[in-house]
């Protein structure tokens, strides 16, 4: 119906309150379609019918007056913006299908994709194309921002927000791809031509998982990896949503956690030495899932948990080269691997889960976001104690104070399970510590120095040591199984070594200071200052590094399960056992031990290797690999350098001698090598301890241990020092 032209009087600029007489207007919720555009006020009342088109506004301009619907209520989806809309009066149908597609009256019809093709034509039902127009500077207001950006980024996503408004049904293009003709007029593969019904079935699920896709494994065998990991691995470090474990969600898991059920399918299967072949398909879909987490691909927490799970355990498939003799190369896979975990993570908003206030809804899913980044937390803080590098985590925040609550999936569901919330909690607190004593003591080389030379450190390893004391009173007695206690009291002993052997270190640089020229070498001089341990002023420190050092072998020999426990373990209590071990080799050169303790000491290591390799699924296993190493540390060497014509026989003499105490208090030139002020290594760093055992650092490699040499190597070599003036260590780690 076509509107009548306004009358001339209704054009004339006269006042509101001589134009219209003043009535009462009643609000109302309505407008048409023009006016809702603009955003401006509607009158509905030109007709003199209250809520009834045509306005006052459509009336001047000559336009339709069209009522609009109600967007009041429910579910808001915001749609293309149309631009200058006029509809077409002599087509409602028309006008009606593009205000809404998906109204009955909108038809569907099918088209062939080609003519050419010989077999079935299949169809797809046809979409109107959504019109694309751009944003005026009139609409300025619909395209603004809650804020003013803080950096590109923010401006990216507000770029990203805007770009995605009105796309929220699915493209024609896309739905059409699949079946889009190849270049010869017909699809590259049909499944109707080629008579393979199955492809129309999409693979989901465990199904659709890439290992299972290209036949490497089957869901049987994913399954029993899993249900292996839950039994065995995760008790360490409970990071898996307990719900994964129940042979129903192993779809959910294959679909929506697809790193962290790699990462699970890799460390499950890294000791499986009857079937090699599935440790090598895990590792190489573990590897090419890293790669694109550092290629920055999209990802999740879950991504975030499979890193950290890889630095735990490292399994050796993600590297390309196993050495027969341990020289920490899992300490330099765990620290990448944590530091690419800390960086996801803080791009992820990990870090925000520390504070309570900031929840981003779901509690389940908070909940395991800060699980995750608290295990981010830990893992730094103990990687970097173990290799002596600064921290990459600012932690949980001095504010936070987690507790057990925090960690809801963690807790008990039903009685008699054990309390991985407690547990966790008493590892958290220990971590503190462990972090406290590397800042405050090994914060750098010139800080530890000169707190060394100034005794500054007396007060702070005391005040440490108080802090331990507590712990222990605290968590000590802990109820828990056998296995999760074991990792707290080894834990507890190794803070004890690292807190105390920073004092051991300080009395090794006092004394070099105090060295006069007596004729008398600085190895001579440093066993004469320590062969009387009970009158050194450090002396309460020295005796309870290596008491420390001697508990944790004792724990590892007397109480761990080799093949129960210590198989399964996190490779750091394998490490902690290596370092102890070393740290006692190293304060035997000093002379610091009387010949009773030492040999005490060395049946102690002797022990440690033989539980390191009984818990070593073969002979390239952790624990092997560094069972040899300490073999070839603490083996005495013969009191001359042999012939190659002697050495078998002066192997077999060294091995069945009864009376190792010979070879450790030598004569002169004789037994074990008594270290250069410059001690030749860190305690801290295997990698220098293998090229110690070497005999040269440039000559490790896999061919050097399989043949006499490796006796050669490993035997202890006479060295004459030429009185160096000791001038401090400059790689960053204590020298001891």
């Amino acid at each position: 119906m076509e509107q009548d032209e306004p009358s001339p009087q209704v054009d004339t600029p006269v006042s509101k309150s001589k134009s219209r007489p003043h009535r009462l207007m009643k609000r109302v919720s309505r407008a048409c379609l023009h006016c809702r555009h603009r955003k401006s006020k509607c009158d509905l009342d030109g007709s003199g019918s209250p809520g009834v088109p045509p306005c006052q506004r459509c009336i001047r301009d000559g336009r339709e007056c069209v009522l609009g619907g109600s967007n009041r209520g429910g579910r808001r989806i915001r749609r293309n913006k149309i631009k200058n809309f006029t509809p077409d009066i002599n087509s409602p149908a028309q006008r009606t299908s593009t205000l809404d597609p998906n109204s009955p009256s909108h038809s569907e019809t099918t088209q062939p994709i080609s003519n050419s093709y010989p077999g079935p034509v299949v169809s797809v039902p046809s979409k109107p194309l959504p019109t694309i127009t751009p944003v005026s500077v009139d609409d300025e207001d619909t395209a603004s921002i809650g804020s003013v950006p803080r950096n590109p980024s923010d401006a990216w996503q507000c770029l990203t927000d805007i770009a995605k408004r009105g796309t929220d049904d699915p493209s024609p293009e896309a739905t059409t791809d699949s079946l889009r003709p190849g270049p010869g007029g017909y699809s590259a593969y049909n499944p109707l031509q080629n008579g393979d019904l199955s492809h129309f079935q999409t693979k989901t699920g465990i199904k659709a998982y890439r290992l299972v896709q290209s036949r490497s494994l089957d869901p049987g065998t994913v399954w029993q990896l899993v249900a292996r990991y839950a039994e065995h691995f995760h008790p360490y470090l409970p990071l898996v949503p307990r719900k994964y474990f129940h042979h129903t969600a192993l779809d959910a898991f294959a679909s929506n956690e697809k790193h962290l059920l790699t990462a699970v399918l890799t460390i499950a299967s890294k000791d499986l030495v009857e079937r090699p072949e599935i440790h090598e398909y895990c590792s190489k879909y573990m590897h090419e899932l890293i790669s694109g987490i550092a290629a920055g691909a999209d990802c999740d927490v879950e991504a975030v948990e499979a890193l950290l799970l890889l630095a735990e355990w490292e399994p050796q498939g993600l590297r390309p080269r196993i050495e027969r003799v341990g020289r920490g190369e899992e300490d330099r896979a765990a620290w990448m691997h944590v530091g690419l975990a800390l960086r996801s993570g803080y791009f992820l908003g990990l870090d925000r889960t520390c504070f309570r206030g900031d929840s981003s809804g779901d509690p389940d899913a908070e909940a395991r976001r800060r699980l995750a980044w608290t295990s981010c937390y830990i893992s730094d803080r103990l990687i970097s104690v173990r290799i002596g590098r600064a921290f990459w985590s600012r932690g949980p925040g001095p504010m936070t104070g987690l507790v057990s609550q925090d960690f809801p999936s963690l807790q008990p569901v039903r009685d008699g399970e054990e309390d991985y919330a407690k547990i966790f909690q008493a590892m958290l607190d220990l971590t503190q510590l462990y972090g406290n004593v590397h800042e405050v003591l090994y914060s750098g080389m010139r800080t530890s120095n000169q707190m060394m030379m100034m005794g500054d450190y007396v007060k702070y390893v005391d005040d440490f040591r108080v802090a331990i004391l507590r712990w222990k009173s605290l968590w000590g007695s802990l109820p828990c199984s056998t296995a999760m206690q074991t990792t707290l009291q080894l834990s507890y002993e190794y803070l004890r070594l690292y807190t105390n052997a920073f004092a051991f270190q300080a009395a090794i640089s006092q004394s070099l200071t105090k060295q006069k020229n007596d004729g008398r070498s600085q190895r001579e001089h440093l066993r004469a200052t320590f062969n009387n341990v009970a009158s050194m002023q450090d002396a309460r420190f020295i005796y309870e590094s290596l008491d420390a050092a001697k508990a944790y072998l004792t724990i590892l020999v007397e109480t761990v399960d080799p093949e129960q426990h210590l198989h399964f373990m996190p490779l750091r209590f394998y490490l902690y056992g290596i370092y102890a071990a070393v740290f006692l080799y190293k304060a035997r050169s000093f002379g610091v031990m009387l010949p009773a303790e030492e040999m005490r000491v060395r049946d102690l290591v002797t022990q440690t290797t033989e539980i390191l390799k009984r818990a070593s699924a073969g002979p390239d296993d952790i624990g092997a690999r560094y069972a040899r190493l300490l073999e070839l540390l603490w083996r005495p060497k013969p009191a001359t350098a042999p012939s190659p014509a002697n050495t078998q026989k002066s192997n077999e003499v060294a091995i069945q001698s009864s009376t190792p105490l010979a070879h450790c208090v030598p004569e002169q030139g004789g037994g074990y090598v008594y270290f250069s002020p410059a001690n030749d290594f860190s305690w801290l760093d295997l990698e220098a301890v293998g090229d110690y055992v070497s005999g040269d650092p440039s000559s490790l490699s896999l061919d050097a241990f399989q043949n006499t040499a490796l006796y050669q190597a490993g035997s202890d070599r006479p060295q004459i020092w030429p009185n160096p003036v000791w001038l401090g260590d400059t790689t960053g780690t204590l020298l001891f």
